[in-house]
């Protein structure tokens, strides 16, 4: 039995995701198509664009059988934790395949610098704390470190990604193989076509632009958007309100950089300016954004290791083949398969409702945001596909 994997984001969901799942499925000819899909906030450290369970229907809609939560406590996070639950989640799954898009397409340099990393790690992390001594961001200095081991660097966004997976896969021996498929169009085209990139259908959204050529249903992004710029008074309030050492307990919030944050929210208007004062050699702006929101809901940095120890599988939608696949793994699981919130069972369950209250002041109707993260279920949505 085969049982295909995607991670996922589909921030917003457009052609190039469908092309991704069709090509994946011909490339693996599965019995089961599974994705893993990052919930109300994305790992650039941005609320999804629109919310998590229309995505996860249109995925069910377009070829995928089950769609997976994957928590907040993983999904505002670096590549290597966003990678980490991702593909732990996916093996608990029983995932043979994982597919992923590439911009080089390249799956035997990528497994051979997972393998490489592996079997030196000692040597690796040694070079890369050496090269974050010398002012490096993280993944300067982690692409530094394979140049100096293997003459190999990976910069692009989705190689990025792909090479976290492979390690995942190699460090942890998972009974998995990866598979990439080369990328049709370059990430930073803001062109709009059939086929755009997601980072240009984001622009165009948010500037009124048409683009229904590269997106199935539109009109379900015509009512309301969600953007980070619109927590900016609520995070001066949250900073002005905090002391240095109370910001400097929460998760991201290292090396002083409180300090900053406490001098730049009152020289700044609005969130792409103070994020923009905060950016660094070290400090990229994913970086900082992930940093917001985790100041926003006021993470603390052992809370998050807790709930990073929190492995379950929550559904958001599926099918009839996905539901009959839940049926069959559901006895020998060995992670809590959950179908509904559970209330105070899950550490980072509790932090996922947190950051759908968090999502809700982004919306007027904030209850019904918040009532909807307790009393989803996805087998309802099995039969609404019809309403996109």
């Amino acid at each position: 039995m085969k049982v295909l994997g995607l991670i996922v984001e589909y921030n917003p969901f457009h052609n190039g995701h469908i092309y991704h799942i069709e090509e994946s499925k011909k490339l693996i000819n599965p019995d089961y198509t599974i994705a893993i899909m990052s919930s109300s906030f994305v790992q650039r450290g941005e609320p999804a664009i629109i919310d998590k369970w229309t995505r996860a229907k249109l995925a069910v809609e377009f070829g995928v059988d089950l769609v997976v939560e994957l928590p907040f406590v993983f999904a505002c996070q670096s590549a290597d934790y966003f990678a980490y639950g991702s593909v732990k989640i996916l093996n608990e799954l029983g995932v043979t395949d994982l597919c992923f898009g590439s911009e080089t397409g390249n799956i035997d340099q990528l497994y051979e610098i997972a393998n490489a990393i592996y079997n030196d790690e000692d040597q690796y992390n040694t070079y890369v704390k050496r090269y974050l001594a010398e002012g490096r961001r993280y993944p300067d200095a982690c692409n530094l470190a394979l140049e100096t081991m293997l003459g190999h660097v990976v910069t692009t966004p989705n190689d990025i990604l792909g090479l976290a997976y492979v390690k995942e896969i190699v460090k942890h021996n998972y009974n998995m193989q990866a598979h990439c498929l080369k990328r049709t169009n370059q990430f930073h085209n803001k062109d709009i076509q059939a086929i755009a990139s997601a980072t240009a259908l984001r622009y165009a959204l948010k500037n009124n632009k048409e683009c229904s050529i590269a997106l199935p249903h539109s009109e379900l992004y015509q009512n309301h958007l969600c953007d980070l710029s619109n927590y900016y008074s609520l995070l001066k309030y949250v900073i002005s309100m905090s002391s240095v050492e109370e910001l400097s307990t929460y998760h991201l919030v290292d090396e002083g950089i409180e300090y900053l944050l406490k001098d730049q929210i009152n020289k700044t208007d609005n969130m792409f300016d103070f994020v923009d004062s905060l950016l660094s050699k070290r400090y990229t702006r994913p970086r900082i954004q992930r940093m917001l929101i985790h100041i926003l809901m006021k993470n603390k940095k052992e809370d998050i290791l807790t709930c990073m120890e929190d492995i379950y599988a929550r559904f958001l939608c599926m099918n009839k083949n996905g539901q009959a696949y839940l049926n069959r793994i559901k006895k020998d699981s060995t992670i809590p398969l959950l179908s509904q919130y559970v209330k105070d069972q899950y550490p980072a369950l509790t932090l996922e409702a947190k950051a759908t209250t968090l999502l809700s002041f982004l919306y007027k109707n904030q209850n019904d945001v918040i009532k909807e993260e307790f009393s989803h279920h996805p087998f309802e949505y099995m039969n609404s596909l019809k309403e996109l």
